[in-house]
C-alpha cells in the first residue's frame, strides 16, 4: 500500500473514531435529537400472557418494540387489528434500530414493527412469543423522528466508530515510521 493510500486511510479512520468520540457528548447528543429514547405508551393485557395487548392510540405513525428478538426487524411477529376489529397493515421499519431503556435497568429494545393508525380508539397486538426468548416483552410507542432514529442508530454503531480511531493512529504511525525509514 503507499504512502499516499496508507495517509488517506488514516486520515478517514481518525476522522470517523473522533465523530464517534463526538457522539458521546452529551451536547452532541441533544443536538442530534433532544429525545433520548421512545416514549412506551400503556399497553393492557388482553390474554394471560404478553402476547394479546390493547393500546389507545390517536391518529399517527406508531412502532412496535420487543424484548430479546431473535431476529428483527420482523413485520410478522405482530398482528394488528384497529377498533373496528379489521387488521391494520404492519410494515418493517428498515435498518435494525435498539433502545436501551434506562429507567427499567436497561432492558434492550429493538424495533421489529411499525403501523399507521387511522383512527383514534383501541388497537390490538397480537404478537409472536419466541420460545428461546422467556421473559420476551411488547412496547408501542411513536414512531420515532428521523432525528430520534439517528441517534439511536449513532448510539448502536458508536463502539465501531470509535474503534476506528486507534486503527487510524496506528496506520498513521506506521506510515510515519516507513517514511523516516525511506529517507
Amino acid at each position: 500500500m503507499g504512502r499516499r493510500v496508507a495517509l488517506a486511510v488514516a486520515a478517514v479512520l481518525v476522522l470517523v473514531g473522533g465523530l464517534g468520540l463526538l457522539t458521546a457528548l452529551p451536547a452532541v447528543q441533544r443536538a442530534v435529537s433532544p429525545h433520548a429514547e421512545p416514549t412506551p405508551l400503556p399497553l393492557r393485557l388482553t390474554g394471560q400472557r404478553y402476547d394479546d395487548l390493547t393500546v389507545d392510540l390517536h391518529p399517527g405513525r406508531y412502532a412496535v418494540w420487543a424484548t430479546r428478538p431473535t431476529s428483527s426487524p420482523d413485520r410478522d411477529r405482530c398482528r394488528v387489528a384497529g377498533p373496528d376489529g379489521r387488521p391494520v397493515p404492519v410494515a418493517e421499519p428498515g435498518p435494525v434500530i435498539k433502545w436501551t431503556e434506562v429507567a427499567t435497568d436497561d432492558t434492550i429494545w429493538t424495533w421489529t414493527a411499525t403501523f399507521a393508525a387511522p383512527a383514534a380508539g383501541g388497537y390490538r397486538l397480537t404478537c409472536r412469543l419466541d420460545p428461546d426468548a422467556p421473559g420476551q416483552q411488547y412496547a408501542v410507542t411513536r414512531e420515532p423522528d428521523r432525528r430520534l432514529a439517528l441517534r439511536l442508530r449513532l448510539e448502536l454503531w458508536r463502539g465501531l466508530l470509535v474503534a476506528a480511531l486507534p486503527t487510524g493512529l496506528v496506520i498513521l504511525g506506521m506510515t510515519l515510521t516507513w517514511r523516516r525509514r525511506a529517507d
